[in-house]
């Protein structure tokens, strides 16, 4: 026995010399960046990594949301997790509007999802003064200073850390295409013709000029906004400054032909309107209200990029003010406009929907506007809306694919997404033979007369099931 015991404690040790010289050649600070496979020399510049490739600063964000370490531990945790998941965080980070409603709150979050991960040790107070020369402690003034330079350096690059976070959030919730797409690369179908006009209108047929004449005065307007909520609006237009999501808004036939015959196929209406178009984007409702007789058209929209498109192309079809024509294209905010050209307007009209009916949150700025410059009898397009509801199989989830992969048994990443399917909405268009049962009404809006508190509300439903239509459904 005494032989095996010498062997074994041989062995031992020689492990214990193996891991001490691995030890010796391996950095323990290398730390995987929270968003992909990348690799980076220590916590700090996993962080400026993730700060500069993927728009979110960890460092930044903990200091803007008064993170305590445990929350930052939590924090960390949850982001892989849902990175593991094959899941942006980015929304749900960014929707953390309340210390209830912070989606990393949770004992899970505690257990480290990469072992040793050097993001959950990180001295992130170290960083606040890491440029102040080394040597002897600084004096009570110099940490009087630094502190002072560090939250005015924070409070600097508070909004830019959420403008990339805002952007990269666009760059995933938008058409594939949208993510390669460069600054003012041209939609499909607009040929060399329509360039040259562009070109050439280019130095005329500006939104300077209106936008001079228009101009708020930003300080009153600053007084009285909050400005986490201004940085978010402005994020939130600028996402609307790329090509792809007018493309793919465009592009749906159903909607886009519904707007053009309520407009062009309604001459008691629009004959000599006069006529809002809130939220414009590249001015095709403008244009179809333009061909059904409007006098006058007035296309605003809070995207200063694609507002300046609009009122290019606006110019190039020969229909800008400008040159004679009856459109006229605003950039800015309704809310922040202290006048239009016109006083009033007969017509209101606006693509304002999103995912499920409300998701956009542009209700609120057509209400603004009907109150504000519509006529008494005025009318709005469309004036009603409405929100229903069906239950869906398996199938409507995308999770069946999970099944099987390549004859492997994958059930487990299907169970990992139903689990968050409870927490998180899912995105999807659905089949009807997904259906289980027939769809019920659950609000109906009247855009002419509502109020925006209406908006917001909860309510009961009966979802009918159909037998015939569930034992259709595929199952998980």
């Amino acid at each position: 026995m005494q032989p095996a015991q010498d062997a074994t404690l041989s062995s031992e040790e020689e492990d214990e010399r193996d891991w001490s010289d691995w030890g010796d050649d391996v950095n323990e600070d290398l730390t995987k960046s929270l968003f992909s496979s990348a690799i980076l020399s220590s916590a700090k510049q996993a962080i400026e990594h993730d700060a500069s490739e993927h728009g979110f600063d960890l460092r930044k964000f903990r200091a803007q949301k008064a993170l305590t370490d445990y929350d930052t531990i939590r924090c960390v945790n949850f982001i892989r997790s849902e990175v593991a998941a094959g899941k942006s965080p980015l929304q749900a980070l960014l929707r953390d509007n309340s210390a209830a409603q912070r989606p990393w709150e949770k004992d899970e979050y505690m257990h480290p999802v990469l072992p040793d991960d050097p993001l959950l040790y990180h001295d992130f107070d170290e960083d606040v003064c890491a440029q102040q020369d080394s040597g002897a402690g600084p004096s009570v003034k110099e940490a009087s200073i630094c502190s002072t330079s560090t939250a005015m350096q924070s409070l600097q690059d508070e909004n830019m850390a959420l403008r990339n976070t805002l952007q990269e959030m666009s760059r995933l919730a938008l058409p594939s295409e949208l993510a390669t797409e460069q600054p003012f690369q041209l939609a499909e179908g607009i040929d060399s013709d329509w360039l040259s006009k562009w070109q050439m209108t280019a130095g005329t047929f500006g939104v300077q000029a209106e936008r001079n004449k228009l101009a708020t005065t930003q300080a009153d307007v600053s007084r009285g906004t909050d400005d986490a909520t201004e940085r978010i609006n402005e994020a939130y237009f600028d996402s609307y400054g790329f090509f792809g999501i007018h493309r793919e808004m465009i592009s749906d036939k159903v909607r886009t032909e519904a707007y053009r015959d309520a407009l062009t196929q309604n001459p008691a209406l629009m004959k000599g309107a006069r006529v809002l178009d809130v939220g414009c984007g590249t001015g095709i409702l403008s244009m179809f209200a333009a061909e059904a007789g409007a006098s006058r058209v007035i296309g605003v929209d809070g995207s200063t990029r694609i507002a300046d498109v609009a009122e290019r192309l606006v110019a190039a079809n020969g229909l800008a003010s400008t040159g004679g024509g009856p459109i006229t294209i605003v950039q800015g905010r309704l809310e922040q406009l202290f006048s239009l050209p016109i006083e009033q307007v007969d017509v209101i009209v606006s693509e304002w929907m999103g995912y499920a009916l409300l998701f956009e949150s542009m209700l609120d700025t057509v209400l603004y506007a009907r109150d504000r410059w519509l006529k008494p009898g005025g009318a709005i397009l469309p004036d009603l809306a409405s929100l229903h509801m069906a239950a869906a199989g398996a199938g409507a989830t995308g999770l069946t694919f999970w099944n099987k992969v390549y004859g492997f048994d994958y059930s487990l990443v299907q169970q990992e997404l139903r689990e968050d399917a409870h927490q998180t909405a899912l995105l999807k268009a659905v089949s009807s033979q997904d259906l289980l049962s027939s769809s019920c009404l659950l609000r109906q809006l009247d855009i002419a007369h509502m109020d925006a508190a209406d908006a917001s509300f909860s309510t009961d439903f009966v979802l009918e099931a159909d037998p015939k239509v569930v034992c259709r459904a595929p199952r998980c």
